[in-house]
């Protein structure tokens, strides 16, 4: 019986483990630079986790034939070489991500802050990932010492009164702020809950037999996605 037990121990040893890979997509600002300040805090936030980052900027030129080969092979082949089990933050505009993502269950994450554009723009973000892709971003508040805490707040509840009477649908706001210490991602700090929470939003590229992490977050949008969109007729409905 000892060495049957020993036998099973060798053999869970052979078993080559890949973790997977998470995608945060973070949709680009077309005024000032607020997802350049995300990028900037996740990329600090994921390093304190000990979690290699890679950031990939823009969409590589978006063609028709990505498109219908999905979202999936249109990462993978741009993904080739990251580390495995790393983080990779891509950063693009929102036109292309609506268009990229629209077969995926992806929750593009949108910055917020103070600022009355930043507000029009991350409104804008919202719906259209919501209505021409069937996403449920996730809007991030970049909370800042030097802006008084109720603004970002009044900021944050003007969008999810505007999304519910315009959208029917409230996006999640959760705030993000930074602690210049590089202390605030320490396992059982305050803010190690919500980076958990951030990697469990991410889109996952795996194999296969991983995939079911997609089929438990099915129910995240019920509406179905344009497949036939294109990035002309994502940058018209922005406008609708």
């Amino acid at each position: 019986m000892l060495e049957a037990v020993r036998d099973q121990a060798h053999g869970l040893q052979t078993w080559e483990l890949r973790p997977p890979t998470r995608v945060l997509p973070v949709v680009a600002s077309t005024q000032g630079e607020a997802s350049l300040e995300l990028l900037w805090r996740l990329e600090r936030g994921l390093h304190g986790l000990e979690l290699p980052v890679t950031v990939l900027e823009g969409a590589r030129g978006l063609t028709p034939a990505d498109r219908l080969a999905g979202h999936r092979a249109v990462l993978q082949r741009w993904l080739d070489g990251t580390p495995p089990g790393g983080v990779v933050l891509l950063h693009a505009p929102l036109d292309a991500l609506a268009v990229l993502l629209a077969d995926s269950l992806a929750r593009p994450l949108v910055p917020l802050t103070a600022d009355a554009a930043s507000l029009v723009a991350a409104y804008q973000s919202v719906k259209l990932l919501h209505q021409a892709a069937a996403l449920q971003p996730i809007v991030l508040a970049l909370q800042d010492p030097a802006v008084p805490a109720p603004c970002l707040e009044q900021a944050g509840q003007a969008l999810s009164a505007t999304c519910e009477r315009r959208l029917g649908w409230v996006p999640v706001v959760w705030p993000l702020g930074y602690d210049p210490s590089g202390n605030g991602t320490r396992v059982g700090s305050p803010a190690w809950s919500g980076w958990l929470k951030l990697l469990d939003s991410a889109l996952i590229l795996d194999d296969n037999d991983l995939r079911a992490h997609d089929d438990l977050c099915r129910q995240r949008c019920q509406n179905p996605a344009d497949q036939t969109i294109g990035v002309p007729d994502v940058y018209r409905q922005r406008y609708a």
